[in-house]
Parts: structure tokens; C-alpha cells; sequence
């Protein structure tokens, strides 16, 4: 389902609660008892039900004088009945007379026949006065038949509020001002009736602050001013937008967070890409995710920040136009690759934590502020078998600087003995030069066979055969001299 499909369903569901507070009461047992002298042919009033009403008894005449309706004249339910069906089904009107107040409603007659018209059907208004009631007394208007009662045709309910909102919507135009009160809430706006029509105001129109709930900020039952921004009138639906009608945060606000300066500003909200701030009411700049440490590598803002949170930040770039603002954190902290090389030198030994495993190789953070990277060719001969030997918070010991480029904002780290058992000195592939193709180079000639060497790391200790068995070949070997 559409937005546009969700919005028309919840305009007119709010639409609904506001004008039947007043439960619709069943056409009361007067409509069948003035329906008895047919013409054609003579029915017996049976008791009134409608699933569109709670059930209605005797018709009751309030104490002030009503003015009486004129006589009906006979008719014939079986030949209006058709008539009925064919209005409700095509979404006709009828043009009926207001015969006399019942309870519930008032009657009122279609060619003779009575029908009922429920009080929560004659008005745009939930509660129609008692004045509005008398005054439909004796008076000609059109309605659209609600609903119908196959078993009993007696007993038809009609209904003007349709035709009276489709009137209604004839007095808004678009730029228009209207106040109205909040009846309802979805999570993508909120709904404000304007007496018998309701207007939607998109949660994005508001506030000029970024709110994910139109509750943040509304209540049931709050008087607001919008501006019509659309008319839809065959969904008889207003697009209304509130934050027109607010003073606009943005002018000026290119000179008042120019580019180089800093601001305290509040964490509004996290996302994968970066942090919001609000540097002040209705004005906020995103922190990208990029801009957020110098030598950290930060897989999500919730690593460092929290909704709520006051930080300081640098504006990088403004538009009053496009109402955006790109704030920079990491330029409020000092720039550890300004002194990385004296920190960290190469050659240095250090130890780190696993922050992060990928293909190629490890980062490892050696300190607060500073991750390094580990290829795995710089891995000790031992791990190279092994898809990815470390995993996120592994502590590794035994790591020393290869590497240090401050400018490329790169520190390299190796494993002590990478480059032992004849493996670790060789060039990168990309490194090595050009060999041609190999058809320029003739065949290829056989390799002596050499015997394979171990190659023992340099130990300060004396090293033994067995120190260089694992526990399962000690294990044969002991077991075959036995």
C-alpha cells in the first residue's frame, strides 16, 4: 500500500471518529409503522435494527413547538425500494424533505416513503444543535443513502455529511490560513479537523526541527494554525503545513556558523552514516562518519556519541539555500598524525587490540586516539595457513612499526619473525618486475630437487628437535621407540 493510499485511509478513518462521537441509534420503530399503509402492498412494522446504529424506540417530539410536516402522499415500497438501491449503489442522491424530529435523527420522506436520518449524519458537526435539527423541518435538501435493510425495506438510512464536506471543501483554496483542532496521529503526520474536514499535516511540515513523531511535539486535542498547501477535493483531503507559519531558523544562519568556526551543538539522532546536531532550534548539520576521528576507524557514530549528548563541532560547509550544514567533530580534537612519527617509530615493538578482521589483513588499535593495519603478509609463516588467524578484541603481542606516513595518514605493523622460514623478505607481487610471457622465454627447464631446509628462528635459549614437534608427533615418536 501506498503512502498516498495510507494517507487517504487514515484521513477518512479520522474523519469518521470526528463526526460520529454520537453513535449513529437504529431507524426507530416509526419508520416502519408510518411505512404501513402502502399501496401496493401492506408490511408488517417489524422491530428496528441497523448495524449502523445502537437502537432507537418510539419517535420522541421535544417540548418546543416543531413545526408539522405536510401530508405524504401513498407510495409503494416495492417500487421505490429499486430506486433506493440504485442511488445507494451508484452513489446518487435523493432529494428528500425533513418530516419530523424522531429520536436519534429526524425523518424525513423520499416520494412519501420515510426514511431515517441518523443526528450524527446531519451535520459536519459531531454534535449538532437541537436548532439545526428543527431547521431541516419542512425543508428540501439531498442525502446519500447509507445503509440498507434487504429483509426489512422499510428501513433505509441516509446521510448528508458527505455532501456537506464536498460543500465545506468549496471555502479552502491553497495559501489559505486555517486553525483547526489535532484528533489524531499516524506515524507520518498528524490530522487536524476544521469543523466536518480533516487536514494532514506531513510529519516533515510540523516543525522546522527534524522530529521523527508528530507527538514530540502535539497533543490530542491542540489548537494549531497551518497553511493549505493542497486540496485534494475528491478525496476531500487538505495537505496542511505548520512550519510555514514559523519564523525561518535558516536566515542569517550562514554568517552566524560561517565555515571554520565552532559551535556546541546536541546530538539529535544516530544513523550508519553519521551523527545530527542541532546547533540551534530548527537548524542542524550532519556529522559524517568520515569526519568523525583522525586515526580511528569508526564503524558506527554510536561507537563514540549518544543521542543527547553535547559535543563541539566545526562547520566545514553552509548552505542557507539547501538548508544543510556539514560539521567536522575530529577537527575539534588535536591530530595525532602530527606527532605519529615521533610516537611511533620504526622498528618500535608494541602490542595492540583487534578492532577490526578483513580479508587482507587486521586493524589493530595501539592506542586511544591511533588503529594500525597488519597485512597478513606481515603475519608471522605460522598464521599464514589460517583464512583469518585473529578475531575482533584478540589481544596480539610480539607487533612492531614497519611503517609510518604521516601525510597518507598510514602506520604499518609486522609480527616479530614474518620474515623468517623464507617467506617474509620476498617483494609484493605488484612490486616485482615485468617477467613477459612466458612463450618468449622458450621451455620451461626442469629444477633440480633440493632438500627441504628448516629454517629455526634465533632463539636466546638452546633449541631442541623435540621443541620443534608438535604434541601428536612427540607422541608417535616416543610411542615408536617404544
Amino acid at each position: 500500500m501506498t503512502d498516498e493510499q495510507q494517507v487517504e485511509i487514515a484521513s477518512e478513518a479520522a474523519v469518521e471518529a470526528a463526526a460520529t462521537e454520537t453513535p449513529v441509534v437504529e431507524a426507530p420503530a416509526v419508520v416502519a409503522t408510518e411505512a404501513a399503509p402502502v399501496a401496493a402492498s401492506t408490511q408488517e412494522a417489524p422491530s428496528a435494527t441497523s448495524s449502523d446504529a445502537a437502537g432507537a424506540a418510539e419517535a420522541s417530539v421535544p417540548e418546543a413547538p416543531v413545526p408539522e410536516a405536510p401530508k405524504q402522499p401513498e407510495y409503494d415500497v416495492e417500487q421505490l425500494y429499486p430506486e433506493i438501491v440504485t442511488a445507494k449503489n451508484g452513489k446518487a442522491t435523493l432529494e428528500v424533505t425533513g418530516l419530523r424530529r424522531v429520536r436519534g435523527g429526524i425523518l424525513v420522506g423520499y416520494k412519501g416513503m420515510p426514511l431515517f436520518l441518523p443526528t450524527s449524519h446531519l451535520s459536519l458537526k459531531a454534535n449538532p444543535s437541537e436548532n439545526e435539527l428543527l431547521g431541516l423541518i419542512q425543508q428540501s435538501f439531498p442525502v446519500h443513502v447509507h445503509e440498507l435493510n434487504d429483509e426489512d425495506k422499510t428501513k433505509v438510512i441516509v446521510t448528508r455529511r458527505k455532501i456537506l464536506r464536498v460543500d465545506h471543501m468549496k471555502d479552502f483554496q491553497v495559501g489559505q490560513i486555517v486553525e483547526g483542532k489535532v484528533v489524531s496521529f499516524t506515524d507520518f503526520g498528524a490530522f487536524v479537523n476544521l469543523g466536518g474536514v480533516d487536514g494532514m499535516v506531513h510529519v516533515s511540515a510540523i516543525s522546522r526541527r527534524r522530529i521523527n513523531h508528530p507527538s514530540e511535539v502535539l497533543k490530542k486535542g491542540d489548537t494549531v494554525r497551518a497553511v493549505i498547501k493542497d486540496i485534494n477535493e475528491s478525496g476531500q483531503r487538505l495537505s496542511l503545513s505548520m512550519r510555514e507559519l514559523e519564523p525561518n531558523p535558516w536566515q542569517g544562519a550562514a554568517a552566524e556558523f560561517a565555515p571554520g568556526t565552532r559551535h556546541k551543538g546536541k546530538v539529535k539522532s544516530l544513523t550508519a552514516f553519521g551523527v545530527y546536531v542541532e546547533l540551534k532550534a530548527g537548524v542542524e548539520g550532519l556529522v559524517h562518519i568520515s569526519e568523525m576521528s583522525w586515526a580511528r576507524r569508526i564503524k558506527h557514530p554510536s561507537e563514540i556519541f549518544q543521542a543527547g549528548q553535547e559535543i563541539e563541532v566545526q562547520v566545514l560547509e553552509i548552505s542557507e539555500e539547501k538548508q544543510k550544514v556539514s560539521l567536522g567533530y575530529k577537527q575539534t580534537q588535536p591530530n595525532p598524525w602530527a606527532t605519529i612519527a615521533e610516537r611511533f617509530k620504526v622498528g618500535d615493538k608494541i602490542e595492540g587490540v583487534v578492532r577490526e578482521a578483513i580479508e587482507r589483513g587486521v586493524v589493530v588499535n595501539i592506542a586511544d586516539d591511533i588503529d594500525a593495519f597488519m597485512p597478513k603478509g606481515k603475519m608471522h609463516p605460522s598464521l599464514r595457513g589460517k583464512s583469518q588467524p585473529f578475531q575482533v578484541g584478540d589481544k596480539i603481542e610480539g607487533l612492531f612499526v614497519m611503517d609510518v606516513v604521516p601525510d597518507n595518514h598510514s602506520l604499518i605493523l609486522g609480527m616479530e619473525g614474518f620474515d623468517q622460514g623464507g617467506g617474509g623478505n620476498k617483494p609484493e607481487r605488484s612490486d616485482r618486475p615485468e617477467r613477459g610471457d612466458r612463450g618468449d622465454r622458450g621451455e620451461r627447464r626442469p629444477r633440480p630437487q633440493q632438500q627441504e631446509q628448516v629454517v629455526i628462528p634465533e632463539q636466546k635459549q638452546e633449541v631442541s628437535l623435540a621443541d620443534l614437534l608438535s604434541d601428536d608427533e612427540k607422541r608417535k615418536l616416543f610411542s615408536s621407540e617404544n
